[in-house]
This record gives structure tokens, C-alpha cells and sequence, in this order.
């Protein structure tokens, strides 16, 4: 199967005075047509800023310093601002973090989505908010609404408006950064349900993005852990579920409790992610690292195979160590 999106060894650089900092470093993963990846990771482990480097809206003093993202086959780090201003909502859109600072405040809820439409499509004022009734009826919210503002709303309706809007012109794929953050458990729970029916009613892909690994596990059918700007391991949802292989994912599988089975002490990770200004040598995690080894400050681990689907940068694991370092 052809992939919908293939990022090959995407490179992100804030060039600041005190010199470079490589926020998200030779970052490789794909996403199927109408699958549902998650992308998880501490905070500051370059998650967001790889979702807006596929999309362009990185702003300076952050710039791409390298590598492919393929949409389709067609690489849009190569496309001029307005072929990329017209992929952006039509192919790919995104539901940014804070749904309130994603909606201008000071328009009507109706007003933003004719905006979204006529930006792209030749549609009168009349047909555009005929459509905008039909998401919002899609995401369960009432058409009368239109008419309102955002400051209106709850949290958890300002969200739907905001995946109506990723909606509007149907793309193949839709980035989610962190779409349930500051909800109540039992708001998030009904935005992800809706997330997953919309999903499978529409077809369209879902990269989505959050630090709460509990929730991909359910919601991916595939996940990338990140760490330091690196993806440490990426694998099936239920194959990292069961055998999570490299220790920073194990430490954040033991970060959140069971509902079920015995008690246990959560154990967590100690330490703090580095500074991406003066990484670790080696293997980024190896500071914080529970079966840190010798070679881990030396060698930097490759991203390698350890069964089919499952890949790990780690040196508990011989594939992963480049073989120049193995003698």
C-alpha cells in the first residue's frame, strides 16, 4: 500500500543567538490512508513542531534545515507558499492545541467557516453556511450556533467547532495536536468517540498528537514515542501495549494507572528531558536511563527493526547499534 504521508529524515532548527537548536532531528514515520497514528512524548520533545513543519507554519526563528515529507508522493517542502496555502485544509488540515486561540474571538462562528470556504472555493455567502450547518449537525452541535461567538461556548463545543473547520473541505488527513487538552475527563472521552466515528465514517487519516500515551494506546492502531527531537520507538498500538522495548517507553507506560488488576506504585521517570541546545552524547535518554550501558553515552543508537513493525533505537538492542560501534 502506498503511504498517504511519508516523513523521511525531517530536520528542525530555531537558530537563536546562543546558536542552533535542533528541535526535531532525522524524524522518519508514515501514516496508511485512513489510519490513525498517534505521535507521543514528554513535553518539549518536538512532537508540535514536527506537525507544523508538514504543514509549513513554522514561524522564524524556527526553519526546516532537511529531509522529505511526501504527501501522496508529492514532496510539499518543495512547493512555493501558494501551492502550499492551497494543499493546506483541502489535503491536509489541523486542529491547533487551545481551541479558544484557534478561533478569532471577535467572529461569529459562521463568519469563520465562509472565510475557510471561499478561501479555497468559489462559494456564496448563502451555500457557505448551508455547509457550515452540515458540520456542525456532524460534530453534534446545533446550526443556530453560527450565529454565535466563540466566547460563547463551552470548552468541549469550541473543540467540535474546531474539527468541524478541519473538516470543511474533506482532507485525506487531519492533524490533531493535542484536541482534548484542558477538557474534563468526561468531555475528552466524548470528543475522542466522536473523533473515532467521524473517522470512520469519512475515511480520513488522523495524526494525533499528545503527551498522554494511556489514550493513544486505545485510540492509534499505530504510535511513535518521542524523545529529545528523536523518535525513540514506533510500533502497532497493542505490540507497544505489551512489549514496549526501549526503557523510555516502558517509563512512560509505568506513568499512568490501571483501572483494572492489582495496585501497583507508579514509578515514573526520573530527571528531566535535556537541553536540545547541548544534547547528550550518545543515546539522548542515557542520563535518565534505568539499563543505561557503556556504550550508550558513545554510540548513538540507530532507529532499526526489531520484528516486523516494531522499531526501537535502543542498545539493548543489536539491530539498532550502526556497525561501526558493534567490533
Amino acid at each position: 500500500m502506498t503511504s498517504l504521508l511519508e516523513v523521511k529524515n525531517l530536520q528542525v532548527d530555531y537558530v537563536l543567538p546562543r546558536g542552533v537548536v535542533r528541535a526535531v532531528d532525522n524524524v522518519s514515520f508514515d501514516i496508511q490512508p485512513g489510519e490513525i497514528v498517534g505521535l507521543a512524548g514528554e513535553s518539549g520533545c518536538g512532537k508540535t513542531t514536527a506537525a507544523h513543519a508538514i504543514l509549513r507554519l513554522l514561524r522564524p526563528p524556527a526553519e526546516i534545515g532537511g529531509g522529505q515529507v511526501l504527501f501522496q508522493g508529492k514532496d510539499l517542502l518543495t512547493l512555493n507558499i501558494d501551492q502550499m496555502r492551497a494543499y493546506r485544509w483541502r489535503h491536509i488540515s489541523i486542529v491547533f492545541q487551545s481551541a479558544m486561540n484557534s478561533l478569532n474571538p471577535v467572529i461569529s462562528i459562521g463568519d469563520q467557516f465562509v472565510d475557510t470556504f471561499q478561501t479555497h472555493e468559489k462559494l456564496r455567502r448563502r451555500e457557505a453556511l448551508e455547509r457550515a450547518a452540515e458540520l456542525l449537525r456532524l460534530v453534534g452541535i446545533d446550526p443556530s450556533r453560527l450565529r454565535g461567538f466563540p466566547h460563547e461556548l463551552s470548552g468541549g463545543m469550541r473543540q467540535r467547532v474546531v474539527i468541524a473547520l478541519a473538516l470543511a473541505l474533506r482532507p485525506e488527513l487531519i492533524v490533531m495536536d493535542e484536541p482534548t487538552t484542558a477538557l474534563d475527563v468526561v468531555v475528552q472521552r466524548d470528543i475522542l468517540q466522536q473523533i473515532q466515528d467521524l473517522q470512520k465514517r469519512l475515511n480520513f487519516a488522523v495524526l494525533f498528537i499528545t503527551h498522554d500515551l494511556s489514550l493513544l494506546v486505545e485510540f492509534s492502531s499505530r504510535i511513535a514515542i518521542m524523545y529529545a527531537g528523536k523518535v525513540a520507538e514506533f510500533a502497532p498500538a497493542s505490540e507497544l501495549f505489551h512489549h514496549p522495548a526501549h526503557p523510555y517507553t516502558v517509563g512512560l507506560m509505568e506513568s499512568f494507572p490501571s483501572i483494572t488488576g492489582e495496585r501497583r506504585r507508579l514509578t515514573g521517570i526520573p530527571g528531566s528531558p535535556p537541553d536540545l541546545g547541548r544534547p547528550p552524547s550518545g543515546c539522548r535518554f542515557n542520563p535518565r536511563c534505568p539499563k543505561r550501558m557503556e556504550i550508550c553515552p558513545a554510540i548513538e543508537p540507530r532507529l532499526a527493526e526489531i520484528k516486523a513493525g516494531h522499531a526501537v533505537a535502543c542498545h539493548l538492542y543489536p539491530e539498532s547499534t550502526p556497525r561501526a560501534g558493534r567490533a
